[in-house]
């Protein structure tokens, strides 16, 4: 079927959406680039998004314009379609007003869920549940609450049972990683259920990957979202995972140096510039973290004694080593982000053997995915949760994801930057940089 001007601009819709939500004058002097576009998007664009819309060869795209032909692929215009007689830019609003009540729905998805909570050899965890079906499991990043979660639940809740909790308890004592586990296992009882799929992002992911490895009868399969777990000397691992462990054992060991540490990682005041290098602007609006996810995102450096705790709980987590895989270990999926200037988009050694070539890149994405591309994440998700043992690139996954070939992970690519972020100054998210 020839691709529609509203299919096409479906994909436009959430190129634009995404770039200017991070820099609303990206497109006041920068055109987008499509091949062959549809008879009439040029106008279209202009009218529904003042944007300048040119053909041009692949060769001469930047990272936004690649990002909006991946989409261009797995767009058939079903977002609105316009009404008789309607212009663009009246067919754009309705989308944007669908948008805006999505976002609305999952702001208030904590509100419309149960509150539960149980108890596991002197630790407790306050959960929430929602929903009907099989059960997962929500395993979030140390130090952080459940709020970053909503986005990407609400969408996986149709046709699921979800269940999410913050990482962090005001409770002391903290509970080491292995009490964490046994927290999943009394979850899974209250819940009246033997076995669950996981999703953990960023060290959530560690604790998924132990979770499956060391209860394989209790886990169906796991994602791991933009995982960041320990790494042997000869894994690749991203400047700031470096950093991070070394302030984490500092604090951890001299809580003292904490209000030292919070001021470097606070110092910067939000992002620069754009380049003027054109190709380098299009990667750096997509690295950037979108405005107002800073106090979710902050939460673990919101105050020295916040710091640490996170600084004791990760760095007790990366003294753990990933386990060994007992038999008949679950499936394993690992979706990365390109751009994540957080975790190294690439898993360590010992963990490429149990994806069997289960790892994605998605394209121009930053660490916080689940936040920013919560359609595209839940997409791959519900491929592989409904089949975990079908074939890879998951059926029905994101168009904007690149799979790796056979058990070597893909390698980001296009990504001009990737030199600058190597030697990144420490900051924290929505203050000139991002965190875990």
């Amino acid at each position: 079927m020839p691709e529609t001007l509203e299919a096409f601009l479906s994909a436009v819709h959430r190129t634009c959406t995404e770039v200017t939500r991070k820099a609303p004058d990206y497109f006041a002097t920068r055109p987008l680039r499509a091949t062959r576009p549809p008879a009439g998007a040029v106008e279209a664009v202009r009218a529904a998004f003042g944007a300048a819309l040119r053909e041009a060869a692949r060769e001469e795209f930047t990272a936004v314009d690649d990002l909006l032909d991946r989409r261009r692929a797995g767009s058939d215009g079903s977002g609105a379609r316009r009404g008789h007689g309607e212009d663009w830019a009246g067919w754009r609003r309705r989308l944007d007003r669908r948008s805006a009540l999505r976002s609305a729905r999952a702001a208030r998805l904590a509100r419309t869920m149960d509150r539960r909570e149980v108890r596991s050899a002197g630790y407790r965890v306050r959960y929430r549940a929602g929903g009907q079906g099989p059960l997962v499991v929500l395993l979030t990043a140390l130090g952080y609450t459940d709020e970053v979660w909503y986005p990407l639940a609400e969408r996986l809740l149709p046709g699921r049972r979800v269940v999410m909790w913050d990482a962090e308890d005001a409770s002391e004592p903290i509970a080491p990683a292995d009490r964490r586990l046994d927290l999943v296992d009394a979850v899974l009882a209250a819940e009246g259920v033997r076995a669950c799929d996981v999703i953990g992002w960023c060290s959530g992911a560690q604790l998924a990957v132990e979770y499956a490895l060391g209860r394989p009868r209790a886990v169906r399969a796991a994602v791991l979202l933009n995982g960041s777990y320990p790494r042997a000397a000869t894994d690749p691992a991203s400047a700031y995972e470096r950093n991070l462990a070394a302030v984490c054992a500092s604090v951890a060991a001299r809580p003292h140096r904490a209000e030292r540490a919070l001021r470097m990682l606070t110092g910067a005041s939000g992002p620069g510039p754009l380049p003027a290098d054109e190709r380098l602007a299009a990667v750096e609006v997509l690295a950037r973290v979108p405005p107002g996810l800073g106090p979710v995102l902050r939460h673990p450096f919101r105050d020295a004694p916040a710091l640490v705790r996170y600084s004791r709980m990760l760095d007790e987590l990366w003294r753990r080593p990933l386990p060994e895989p007992a038999p008949g270990a679950p499936p394993l999926l690992s979706l990365a982000a390109e751009l994540d200037r957080v975790a190294a988009p690439e898993p360590p050694a010992a963990l490429r053997p149990l994806l069997a070539g289960r790892h994605g890149v998605l394209a121009g994405a930053t660490h916080y995915s689940l936040l920013e591309r919560p359609e595209a994440v839940a997409d791959v998700c519900r491929a592989f949760l409904d089949d975990p043992a079908g074939p890879v690139p998951v059926a029905g996954g994101a168009e904007e994801v690149r799979w790796a070939s056979g058990d070597r992970p893909t390698r980001p690519a296009g990504d001009p930057a990737a030199r600058e972020r190597q030697v990144e100054p420490l900051r924290a998210p929505g203050r000139g940089g991002a965190t875990r």
